[in-house]
């Protein structure tokens, strides 16, 4: 499977976005802040996911 330039670009911002959300909860950032960090995460991998299957 080759990826095309927007699963790509998809899936650097899914790890960047994971990456800062457990750096924030390992710094010890507030809870819902960090919360909020891993429910967009999770949002950009729903659709991450959904442009790997398009």
């Amino acid at each position: 499977m080759e990826l095309g330039l927007i699963e790509s670009v998809m899936l650097t911002m899914l790890v960047a976005l994971g990456g800062t959300a457990l750096l924030a909860w390992c710094l010890g950032n507030e809870r819902r802040d960090v919360g909020l960090l891993t429910a967009l995460a999770t949002l950009w991998g729903v659709a991450t996911a959904a442009a790997f299957t398009w």
